[in-house]
């Protein structure tokens, strides 16, 4: 960290994760200061990815095709030679070879990430389950070496909370998602609700969409007592940072049960002010652990 240029790479990811995940990164703040970097890091990197994948002045798959196979390639790259002349590729490998996040997690994920190029529905619920795992859970895995596993079996336990956080990302992002012509809610699900597609994309909300938003909420909402019962596998260090996020995205859920389920033209989450009331006394406990 005293290369002013690793410095400076750092900071641009820092600046990234507090843009685009205010929620994660609050959470993020309970962690001591030395650790702060890599997690921004590694969340910067994904980013990037996902921003090829939705970019909207590319409307050809097989362009961000092409891109997104540059990117991984510089990456690995990156890891290689330790150095990148790209901030957030410089910042990503260097978290990376410092903590042995392992190259296996990044190639499942970025497969994940490939699919949203051309896979716009799931019929199952199994199937958007192994989506989930690449698009979260791997995300997991690449912090645990940084969030400090005092237990094998933290790694394997971690799986629920990114089921939990993308679960619910997923039922914010509806309206969103359509805009790109994805709709991640299980086909069968529909189904057992009486709903199609075409429901969705006239954007007028129904009983049969509210009982089905209902239906999947209560699923995030085992997923997050899983994630918490596994956060104390985590150094101590790292609780807070993991049960902040939690209770900062589990707040979405709540926004989104108070409006009874509505998701068309409405963006759910936290007033800053509420999630300062959630963050500050997590941040003083969080304090304690850092001395004990």
């Amino acid at each position: 960290m005293q290369d002013p240029a690793l410095a400076a790479a750092f900071a641009q990811c820092k600046a990234i994760h507090r843009k685009y995940d205010p929620s994660f990164y609050a959470g993020c703040l309970m962690l001591p200061p030395a650790k702060r970097p890599y997690i921004d890091a590694l969340y910067a990197h994904a980013r990037m990815l996902d921003q090829i994948v939705d970019d909207p002045n590319v409307p050809d798959v097989d362009e961000k095709s092409a891109r997104l196979d540059e990117r991984i390639a510089a990456y690995e790259l990156a890891l290689e030679q330790g150095d990148s002349t790209d901030p957030i590729l410089k910042a990503a490998a260097y978290t990376a070879r410092t903590w042995d996040v392992p190259l296996e997690h990044f190639r499942a994920f970025t497969d994940t990430m490939r699919s949203d190029l051309t896979v716009t529905d799931y019929a199952t619920y199994n199937d958007l389950l192994d989506y989930m795992y690449g698009a979260a859970a791997l995300l997991g895995l690449q912090l645990i070496p940084i969030l400090g596993p005092l237990d094998p079996s933290a790694s394997e336990r971690s799986i629920a909370v990114g089921h939990a956080l993308q679960l619910t990302n997923i039922l914010r992002d509806i309206d969103e998602d359509l805009g790109r012509g994805r709709l991640y809610l299980p086909q069968e699900d529909m189904a057992r609700f009486g709903v199609s597609r075409a429901d969705f994309e006239a954007r007028q909300m129904t009983d049969g969409i509210r009982a089905l938003l209902k239906f999947e909420a209560e699923r995030a909402r085992v997923y997050y007592a899983e994630a918490h019962a596994a956060i104390d596998l985590l150094h101590p260090s790292s609780r807070e940072c993991v049960g902040t996020a939690l209770t900062l995205y589990a707040g979405i859920l709540d926004s989104l049960e108070q409006a009874d389920y509505q998701v068309f033209g409405v963006r759910h989450g936290f007033s800053k002010a509420k999630a300062l009331r959630i963050a500050a006394p997590a941040y003083v406990r969080a304090r304690r652990s850092w001395r004990a």
